[in-house]
């Protein structure tokens, strides 16, 4: 029983360790209740929320700036789903952005990644919680399973798990939830194929059609892409060509993932075509996130250019998609498979596949390849995402490094430190120099700023060598002393976690959308409408959404195109001019915003130097037309005078006609109008018109029309009195439904198939 229970605890120990580690990062989570979420930028930054100081003497401290996508897109895109899953419905349509959007098809959503049930179970904010912990904790394990499969010992497998769970592209991903998800199942479909080598057996690739169809799922569409390309590398790379059974396999598996995925693929095609994605020029303006040259000294020093939770980030484009930190021991890893590339086996795959990875996040000929020959999927994309191919590669090489020290010699271990201090003689040399020719021109506001950011490249190479220093030591003395080794596991995580716990906010529950007065306000209208507000700090893009508020405004890289067009020309007056994935309005325009549903508006009140609070709403806003209802101390919500209901009867010209339409349900998929009509030609519902919704008038099925763009209408001529169902059966999301059940059933089939045919041996 002993021995079996000493069997059973060392199977354990690494999952337990892994685990262990997490629990330690996340201990604010666990511990004292802090949420992984940027609710502090929220709270801190916008109003209305900023006129409360949330329990603090001051006011919220805002810790990180750049990531205010978590609380404008990815947490209330969660909760909506969890919302849709109690209520048995599909969340294919949300009323809450652009007057109605399909959510479903937008592949960052990732509603059908099954880690989303944690908010069903535990709730919107803990649930939460627990997708951010999941990434990590998964992530390590599974590739702890992948480097085990291909021999590397228990403790430089730990190693090489933490450095892929913690580095810095998983950190920087991990309050999106979806990246963080693909990096789970990347070692799994490489541990299937590399299974099927060894044990000289097809079957274990059955494995990559659900794999494939859980990395869809995670909603980040480059690590798809990417997945794809490194396993069908990794395949050919070792499995022979001539082994046709495998490679077969490989690829009519992968064929029926994609059957599998077609509930989400199909959706997210038919958007792609009538979204602003091809034509939103966002990240053209920032050289496609391709990094200048100088950016190789953030692969030891991340914060050479600062930091945005230290406020002095002076870089390139934006911190979290401009990383490529995986650790000084990581990067230490790297050079040891450049040196020693001839000695290694399996490992050589990994060193090309960084390598190549690292030319496509710069600014090479490669690189600028991907945007001007346009690759499908990843032209539209920031180079930076190349990340998860990066850490996966380096994590390997750690592992191995760390597996061969006790093999190499005084020498060689020298010659692999050289790299790394070369860099960082190099990132100080270049500051210092810099900050002498500065203060030897004299001074100007400009100079000053140079010698600041040049400080703070100084600043921060120090930790990088302290820890290239600390690393190099441990290796030399480990040559002698065994078990030094092992204390190394604790400077990676030292390491790691000290780029993590610096970039990562946690915070109390109180900051995750709370109520306002503001809000509570709009909310205590039970009827329907939509809100909107002046281009500023208040209420940025959807987090209305968190509160169950609905706008004509939003912000999506899948902005509908002809919605994104029309809200330009009628709202903002603009007839010309690029599509943007922003819909903000530039001026106040009450008969305009009328048309589109809008019934308040929330605007900031400053004084007559422009200083927030006040009591002067902007000159674009005319008081006779909008009136104060509600004020707190720095925002007025204002009511509209032209509002117009979400259902009315119109002419041919699209003016207001006799009669009346009265919404008697409005759910996400599902609208029903009773209407009584006098002379009006059609009932217009202002809802985008978007292919998928049907509608019926009095049980007959009628055509639904987009001459009164970009809402719907449906023609009511000669018909006094009765109900209009608008109903969201988008035939893309049902043709994908019955693909996927389709290969769902091939794919158990040929499973059990070869299930009975191994029985019967």
């Amino acid at each position: 029983m002993h021995k079996k229970i000493k069997h059973i605890f060392v199977k354990l120990f690494p999952i337990l360790f892994l685990v262990g580690v997490a629990v330690t990062f996340y201990w604010k989570f666990f511990f004292k209740g802090l949420i992984p979420f940027p609710g502090d930028l929220m709270v801190g930054a916008y109003f209305p929320w900023l006129d409360y100081k949330w329990g603090n003497a001051v006011g919220v401290a805002v810790k990180n700036t750049f990531i205010s996508d978590i609380f404008s897109a990815f947490f209330p895109w969660k909760v909506e789903f969890a919302k849709s899953y109690i209520n048995h419905q599909w969340p294919l349509w949300s009323p809450l952005l652009y007057s109605g959007y399909p959510l479903f098809a937008n592949f960052n959503s990732g509603y059908l990644n099954p880690f989303n049930l944690l908010l069903v179970i535990f709730g919107s904010i803990d649930g939460w919680s627990l997708m951010v912990f999941s990434q990590p904790v998964f992530s390590m394990i599974t590739m702890y399973s992948y480097l085990r499969t291909i021999n590397k010992r228990m403790y430089p497998a730990l190693v090489g798990s933490i450095v892929y769970g913690f580095g810095g592209f998983a950190m920087t991903w991990s309050q999106y939830v979806n990246a963080g998800f693909v990096m789970i199942w990347l070692p799994y479909i490489l541990c299937a194929i590399e299974l099927s080598k060894i044990r000289n057996n097809y079957k274990y690739l059955f494995a990559l059609t659900p794999l494939f169809f859980l990395v869809v799922t995670s909603g980040h569409f480059q690590g798809l892409v990417y997945t794809a390309v490194i396993s069908i590398a990794y395949i050919i790379f070792r499995v022979k060509l001539n082994d046709t059974k495998k490679i077969i396999t490989f690829f009519v598996c992968s064929f029926l993932a994609i059957g599998l995925s077609a509930i989400q693929l199909i959706p997210t095609i038919e958007l792609l075509k009538r979204s602003v994605r091809f034509d939103d020029g966002m990240i053209a303006g920032e050289n496609y996130g391709l990094l200048p040259k100088q950016n190789l000294i953030t692969l030891v020093a991340p914060d050479f250019f600062g930091n945005p939770t230290t406020g002095n980030f002076w870089g390139f484009y934006n911190y979290h998609e401009t990383i490529s930190y995986f650790g000084i021991f990581g990067f230490v890893a790297l050079i040891y498979g450049l040196l020693f590339f001839k000695k290694l086996s399996i490992e050589r795959f990994f060193v090309i596949s960084t390598i190549i990875g690292l030319l496509l996040q710069f600014d090479t000929p490669i690189g600028r390849a991907i945007y001007i020959y346009k690759v499908p999927f990843l032209s539209t994309c920031a180079a930076g995402r190349i990340g998860i191919v990066i850490l996966f590669g380096v994590s390997i090489l750690t592992s191995s490094f760390l597996e061969n020290i006790q093999k190499m010699t005084i020498k060689e271990i020298f010659k692999i430190f050289v790299f790394p201090v070369m860099f960082i003689v190099l990132g100080v040399t270049i500051p210092f120099l810099s900050n002498m020719y500065y203060k030897s021109s004299g001074l100007s506001s400009q100079l000053a700023l140079e010698i600041n950011n040049d400080y703070v490249a100084l600043r921060n190479m120090v930790v990088p060598l302290c820890l290239v220093f600390t690393f190099f030591i441990f290796i030399l003395i480990s040559n002698r002393i065994v078990w030094v080794k092992y204390l190394l596991i604790f400077i990676v995580l030292a390491d790691l976690f000290r780029f993590g716990w610096k970039y990562l906010p946690f915070v109390p529950e109180s900051y995750i959308f709370p109520n306002t007065e503001v809000t509570d306000y709009i909310k205590s209208d039970n009827t329907i409408f939509r809100i909107d507000k002046e281009r500023g700090e208040v209420l940025p893009p959807n987090t209305w959404m968190g509160y169950g508020m609905m706008s004509p405004s939003g912000f999506d890289p899948l902005a509908v195109t002809n919605y994104v067009k029309a809200y330009r020309e009628d709202l903002n007056g603009y007839t010309a001019g690029s599509v943007s994935r922003y819909s903000e309005i530039d001026r106040v325009n009450a008969e305009a915003l009328g048309k589109y549903n809008v019934k308040y508006l929330l605007a900031i009140k400053r004084n007559e130097k422009y200083e927030i609070p006040g009591d002067i709403l902007s000159y674009k806003i005319d008081e006779n037309e909008w009136s104060r209802v509600f004020e707190t101390k720095s925002v007025a919500v204002l009511l509209n005078s032209k509002f117009q209901e979400r259902a009315r009867i119109i002419d041919g010209d699209g003016n207001d006609s006799k009669g009346s339409a009265d919404i008697v349900s409005y759910e996400s998929n599902k609208v029903i109008v009773k209407f009584s009509n006098i002379d009006g030609e059609r009932l217009l519902l202002a809802d985008t018109y978007y292919p998928g919704w049907v509608a019926s008038i009095n049980g007959n099925k009628t055509k639904i029309g987009d001459e009164n763009r970009p809402f719907r209408t449906v023609d009511i001529r000669g018909i006094k009195e009765g109900k209009v169902v608008f109903e969201y059966k988008p035939k893309s999301f049902y043709i994908g439904l019955l693909v996927s059940g389709i290969s769902f059933g091939v794919w158990l089939g040929l499973v059990i198939f070869q299930a009975i045919k191994k029985a019967s041996r």
